[in-house]
C-alpha cells in the first residue's frame, strides 16, 4: 500500500463531464449527508483512474465534503519499496486527525483506539505508531492476536474518532487490496451502519485484481463511470506501459532489485521473476514472500504465493530438490488455509502422500504432525491419535527431541480429551523428561509454552485419575511457569488448569479465583478457542458456592458461545456443568436433557471421559424424576467407564450414587 494521503490533494486532471458524474456525485453528497447525522455507508465506485481522479477532484472541492476529514487509502499491485506496511500507513494516515503535534497525535489517536476498542487495541496502535508498549499483556501474545487487535484497534480509532467529526474514506485501486488491510476493511463495513462514516472503495472497470482483493459487501451502492470514448481504460500498476510478453524489461528489473536491500524487494521479485521467464528465482522469490506474510500473519497473502510457487515449480525439472520444495510448499498451504473449509486438511494430505511417494521420512513426519494437529482442531480425536503416533514414531528414529516433545503434547492433550487419562499421564510426563533436557519450546500459534501445556493437561489427568494434591501442585507450577514468561495464553491455560482440579477436587471455592483470572486473560487477549471452556467452568463453581444465578448465566453463555465458534470439543463437558447446576437448583428435567445431549455428543466425538461423567449426571436426574428403574443403565455405563479409565473421584461419586438409591 502506497503512503496514503491524509489531506485530500487537487488532482491535476479536469473532471469528467456528462449525467453519470452528476449521478455519481449525487449519490454519495447523499451518502454524506447521512453519514454526517451518524449514518454511515459503503460505497462501491467503479471507474477508469482519470475519472475516478477527476470524480475525487470535483468531490473534495464541493461544499458537501467541507466538512469531512478525508482519508486517502491508496493500494497498489506490490508494496511500496521501503514505504510502511499497509496498516502502518493507514494508522499514520490518522494522525492529522488529531490536529495536534506529531507526538502528541500519536498518543491521541492510540487514546481513541483504546476507548473504543480496550487496553489491548490501544496497545497494537501505539505499536503501529512507533509507541513504546505500556501494557504487560502485550509482550505475551502471538503474532495472530497481535495481527488482531491491529485491525480492531484501527477500526476502533476510526469509529472514535468521526464523533468529532465526519470522516471519508477512499480505497483507491480497491481491487489490490492485500493483507490485513482486506479485514480492517470488512470491520469497518461491518459498523459503518451507526457511524459517521463513509467508505469510498474505488476500483477498476479492467478486471485484474487479486483473489484475495477486497470486495465491498453486498449492502454497498454500486456507482460505475463509463469510461470516456475513444479512451481506454486505465489500470494503474508497475507494469502498466510494459509489453508483458518482452521479458527483456523484467530481466532488467530484477537485475536492479538484486541490488536492492529495501523491505518489500522480493514481493517485487516474486511478481517480475516469472514475467522473465526466471522460474527457479520466481519459486525462491515466491517462497520467501509466502514465509514472510505468514509470520506477519497475512494468512490470505501467503497462500497466493505458495500456490504462485507451486505454479514455478510445474515450469522446472523433476529434480529430487524441487520435489522436496514442492512437498514444504504445500505443508506451507495447508498452515495458511483456513480449517473450517478442508482445504488446509487437503494441503496437508497432499504434503504427505508427496513425502511418502518420494521416501522422505522428515518430510513425511512434519506433514504428520501437521496433519494430526489440524484433525484434532476439527475434532476427530481418533485420527489425530493415530496421525500423532505415526509421526512420533519418526520423530524417535529421526532422534529429533524438539519435534517428540511437541508431538507428545499434542498426543497427551488429545487422549486428555479422550478420557485416557493414566496413558495421557504417561505421554505427558514423557514429553516433560525430554523438555528438561533444555530444548523448552512453544508450540506453534497462539498456545501455551511447552511446559506448561505439559504440566497444566498432567494436572487434569492426576485430578481425574484421583491425586488431587498432585494435581493442584502440577497446575500451580504451570501457573508459576506462565507468570514468570509473562506468555497471557499460558497463563489462561494454568489458571483453567488449576480451576479444574479443583473442581474435581470438589474444592469448589478454591476454583473460583484462578477461573476468574482466566475468564479475564481470554476476554482481553480474545483467546476465543478458551473462552467457552473457561466461561462454563467459572460458571460452575460460581453455582456449587452458592451464586446460582450468576453462575447459570454464564453456563448458557458458554453453552452459546461455543455453538458459534463451532467448538465440538468443549460442548459435552459444558453441558455436563449445566446438567449439574439443574440437579442443584432443583430441575431434574433440564439435568436429564442437558445430560443426555451430553453423553450423544462425547459419544460422537470419542470423548468417553466426558460420557461417563454425562452418564452419572443423567443417572442422577432420572432418579430425582422417581425413574430409579431407568437411572440404573446410565449409572452401570458411567461405572464401567470409571473402573476401565481408573477415574477415582467418579468411580467413588457412583458407588455412593448406587448406594443412596439402593437404601432409598
Amino acid at each position: 500500500m502506497a503512503q496514503p494521503r491524509s489531506v485530500a490533494q487537487d488532482h491535476a486532471g479536469a473532471p469528467p463531464d456528462g449525467a453519470a458524474l452528476r449521478r455519481a456525485l449525487a449519490d454519495i453528497a447523499h451518502a454524506l449527508h447521512r453519514a454526517e447525522e451518524g449514518i454511515g455507508s459503503v460505497l462501491s465506485l467503479t471507474a477508469a483512474e482519470g475519472a475516478a481522479d477527476g470524480l475525487l477532484a470535483a468531490l473534495v472541492g464541493s461544499p458537501v465534503a467541507a466538512s469531512f476529514s478525508v482519508l486517502r487509502w491508496p493500494q497498489s499491485l506490490l508494496p511500496p519499496l521501503g514505504g510502511p506496511d499497509d496498516l502502518d500507513a493507514i494508522a499514520i494516515s490518522l494522525l492529522p486527525l488529531a490536529d495536534a503535534p506529531p507526538d502528541e497525535a500519536r498518543r491521541d489517536i492510540a487514546l481513541a483506539a483504546e476507548r473504543g476498542g480496550g487496553d489491548l487495541a490501544g496497545e497494537a496502535v501505539r505499536g503501529l505508531l512507533g509507541l513504546p508498549s505500556l501494557h504487560p499483556l502485550w509482550l505475551g501474545l502471538d503474532g495472530t492476536q497481535r495481527a488482531a487487535f491491529q485491525v480492531e484497534g484501527l477500526t476502533a480509532a476510526l469509529l472514535d474518532l468521526c464523533f468529532e467529526r465526519p470522516i471519508l474514506s477512499v480505497v483507491e485501486n480497491a481491487q489490490w487490496t492485500r493483507g490485513l488491510t482486506v479485514p480492517l476493511l470488512d470491520a469497518l463495513s461491518n459498523a459503518v451502519d451507526d457511524a459517521r462514516l463513509c467508505l469510498l472503495a474505488i476500483r477498476s472497470p479492467v478486471p485484474r485484481g487479486r483473489p484475495d482483493g477486497w470486495e465491498p459487501p453486498g449492502t454497498a451502492r454500486r456507482i460505475t463511470l463509463p469510461v470516456p470514448t475513444g479512451r481506454p481504460a486505465d489500470v494503474a500498476g508497475p507494469n502498466e506501459n510494459e509489453d508483458e510478453d518482452d521479458p527483456r524489461p523484467h530481466a532488467a528489473l530484477l537485475g536492479d532489485l538484486r541490488r536492492d536491500r529495501r523491505p518489500g524487494r522480493i514481493e517485487w521479485m516474486a511478481h517480475h521473476a516469472p514475467l522473465a521467464g526466471d522460474w527457479a528465482l520466481a519459486c525462491a522469490s515466491a517462497r520467501h514472500t509466502g514465509r514472510r506474510a505468514e509470520t506477519d500473519c497475512r494468512l490470505a497473502d501467503a497462500a497466493r504465493h505458495y500456490m504462485d510457487a507451486l505454479a514455478a515449480l510445474d515450469r522446472l525439472p523433476e529434480t529430487r530438490r524441487h520435489a522436496q520444495r514442492r512437498i514444504d510448499v504445500w505443508a506451507a498451504l495447508a498452515r495458511t488455509r483456513p480449517s473450517p473449509d478442508g482445504g488446509a486438511i487437503t494441503a496437508a494430505e497432499k504434503a504427505l502422500a508427496l513425502a511418502e511417494d518420494l521416501g522422505d521420512r522428515p518430510r513425511i513426519a512434519r506433514a504428520l504432525s501437521l496433519l494430526a494437529t489440524l484433525r484434532w482442531a476439527g475434532g476427530d480425536l481418533t485420527a489425530a491419535r493415530r496421525t500423532g503416533l505415526r509421526a512420533l514414531r519418526l520423530w524417535r528414529e529421526s532422534q529429533s527431541p524438539g519435534q517428540q516433545v511437541q508431538m507428545l503434547i499434542k498426543l497427551g492433550r488429545g487422549l486428555t480429551e479422550e478420557g485416557r487419562f493414566r496413558y495421557a499421564d504417561s505421554v505427558l510426563r514423557a514429553a516433560a523428561a525430554l523438555a528438561t533436557r533444555g530444548e523448552t519450546c512453544r508450540l506453534h500459534g497462539p498456545t501455551a509454552l511447552a511446559p506448561v501445556c505439559i504440566a497444566a493437561h498432567r494436572a487434569r489427568c492426576r485430578a481425574e485419575l484421583g491425586d488431587p494434591e498432585e494435581a493442584l501442585r502440577l497446575a500451580r507450577a504451570a501457573l508459576a511457569r506462565a507468570e514468570d514468561d509473562g506468555h497471557a495464553a499460558s497463563r489462561a491455560l494454568a489458571c483453567l488448569h488449576l480451576g479444574w482440579a479443583a473442581l474435581t477436587a470438589q474444592r469448589y471455592a478454591m476454583a473460583v479465583e484462578p477461573l476468574k483470572q482466566a475468564v479475564a486473560i481470554t476476554e482481553t487477549i480474545r483467546l476465543h478457542t478458551c473462552q467457552p471452556l473457561v466461561l462454563g467452568a467459572l460458571g460452575y463453581a460460581l453455582v456449587r458456592t452458592g451464586a446460582l444465578n450468576d453462575g447459570a448465566s454464564l453456563l448458557l453463555g458458554s453453552r452459546e458461545h461455543a455453538r458459534m465458534l463451532g467448538i465440538r470439543r468443549h460442548e459435552p463437558q459444558i453441558l455436563i456443568w449445566i446438567a449439574k447446576a439443574a440437579l442443584l437448583s432443583g430441575q431434574p428435567e433440564d439435568a436429564v436433557r442437558n445430560a443426555r445431549d451430553a453423553a450423544e455428543k462425547a459419544v460422537a466425538a470419542g470423548q468417553l471421559g466426558d460420557e461417563a461423567w454425562a452418564r452419572l449426571a443423567l443417572a442422577r436426574g432420572l432418579a430425582d424424576q422417581g425413574n430409579i428403574t431407568a437411572a440404573r443403565q446410565p449409572l452401570d455405563t458411567a461405572t464401567r467407564i470409571a473402573a476401565h479409565r481408573s477415574m477415582a473421584p467418579l468411580l467413588g461419586l457412583c458407588t455412593d450414587f448406587r448406594r443412596s438409591v439402593t437404601s432409598d
